[in-house]
C-alpha cells in the first residue's frame, strides 16, 4: 500500500472529524478514534483509491455511509451514482 502524503492526510482528518464533531456533538477525541479507525479513513489513507480528488463533505458521508452500513463504498460518492 502506497500511503498518501501526511499534509493531505492531515488537512482531511481535521477537516472530516470537526464535520463529525459540528453533526453529532461528539467529543473531539471520540470522533477522532472514530474516523481515524474507521475503513473510510483507511481507503483515504491508501493513495491507491485516489480519494485525495474528493471534497472533506464526500470522505464525511463515506464515514456516515460506513457508520450505517459498515462500509463505506455504499456512498454514492464511490458508486457514481
Amino acid at each position: 500500500m502506497k500511503k498518501n502524503v501526511y499534509f493531505a492526510m492531515d488537512y482531511y482528518d481535521r477537516q472530516v472529524i470537526q464535520l463529525i464533531i459540528d453533526k453529532y456533538g461528539m467529543d473531539p477525541m471520540d470522533a477522532t478514534r472514530k474516523f481515524l479507525t474507521s475503513k473510510t479513513h483507511e481507503m483515504l489513507e491508501d493513495a491507491e483509491y485516489g480519494l485525495l480528488s474528493f471534497p472533506e463533505r464526500a470522505i464525511f458521508d463515506m464515514w456516515e455511509v460506513e457508520q450505517v452500513t459498515g462500509d463505506p463504498r455504499n456512498s454514492v460518492y464511490v458508486r457514481g451514482e
